[in-house]
């Protein structure tokens, strides 16, 4: 009995084990575990791109449409597109009507006639509309589209279809650098310092080659033009509200005389100009032009009195 169960676990560990000619002994179960585990890496990278330079894979059966849209778009808005596509399967081309300068399709769903949309089609602009208005809401070419596409054989999305803030290029390839946020208070000496820098990196790389330094300097002319023409425009106003007021139009280095500011009291109002427009009364003879002290009424009658003394 103890000869049939050893020799029984013997025959149960023969499948999991097996050996090579040199008698080393591997272990199937636990090589074919890690074998799949590679294999759903694999299927899960092929289906979702390994790194975001990676291609994405092509799903739909319309195959030079989504590759051209792998190279517009980027890779949110290419799934986006993506799922349009798809949606395609499920909408058919109920009548096409030509008329002079374009083409209307009437597309609809199947099984579902009573919801249909109409695509204008103008084939010498390439261009569509579509009354989804999905395009005018969101920048993408709807599904309706698509099929006018496929039913015009159409190999590339039209141009007029391609809205720039989704695709690749909507971003420049060399972007400023990120220095932190400038204040918008800092003195002309700060910001000297900074372009000082900047230009000085740029006038190495210029000085390497004939053509790089000649281009260099016709831009450095056209933008020193163009900034002396605004400096001048803002050196003629009496006074900037972040240095203060000029000094006779100059600046030296963002140190300018202080802001003049008025005084407490009616801002409205000028106490001269008031007593120049309206001259005070004679409080006597109740006349404009003089006061008490040089009334000529009471010049007068002081005049009588002396006599009459």
């Amino acid at each position: 009995m103890i000869l049939y169960i050893s020799h029984w676990d013997c025959v149960m560990e023969t499948p999991n084990r097996s050996t090579n000619s040199k008698g080393v002994s591997y272990d199937w179960e636990s090589t074919s575990e890690s074998g799949s585990w590679s294999s759903r890496e694999d299927s899960h990278s092929n289906t979702f791109g390994v790194t975001e330079h990676s291609t994405p894979v092509l799903i739909t059966q319309l195959k030079t449409l989504e590759k051209n849209g792998t190279e517009v778009y980027t890779r949110y808005i290419f799934k986006l597109f993506q799922d349009e596509i798809q949606r395609t399967s499920a909408l058919i081309v109920a009548r096409r009507v030509d008329e002079v300068e374009r083409r209307l399709y009437f597309i609809e769903m199947y099984s579902q006639p009573e919801s249909n949309w109409t695509v204008e089609y103008y084939a010498i602009q390439t261009r569509m509309n579509c009354s989804c208005m999905m395009f005018e809401s969101f920048g993408l070419p709807c599904c309706h589209m698509i099929v006018v596409m496929k039913y015009e054989h159409l190999l590339t999305i039209p141009s007029s279809l391609v809205m720039r803030r989704w695709t690749r290029c909507a971003r420049p390839m060399a972007q400023q650098p990120n220095h932190g946020q400038m204040s918008r208070t800092a003195s002309c000496t700060a910001r000297y310092g900074i372009l000082s820098s900047g230009y000085n990196l740029m006038s190495f790389y210029a000085s390497q080659g004939q053509d790089s330094f000649e281009d260099a300097r016709e831009v450095e002319y056209e933008m020193t033009s163009w900034m002396r023409k605004r400096w001048e425009r803002k050196k003629n106003k009496d006074w900037n509200p972040e240095i203060g007021e000029a000094s006779n139009g100059h600046f030296i280095f963002g140190v300018g005389d202080p802001v003049v500011v008025k005084t407490k009291g009616n801002p409205g109002r000028n106490s001269s100009a008031q007593h120049y427009q309206n001259p005070r009364k004679c409080s006597h003879c109740k006349c404009r032009g003089h006061d008490k002290r040089t009334c000529p009424k009471l010049s007068s009658k002081h005049e009588m009195d002396d006599l009459h003394m």
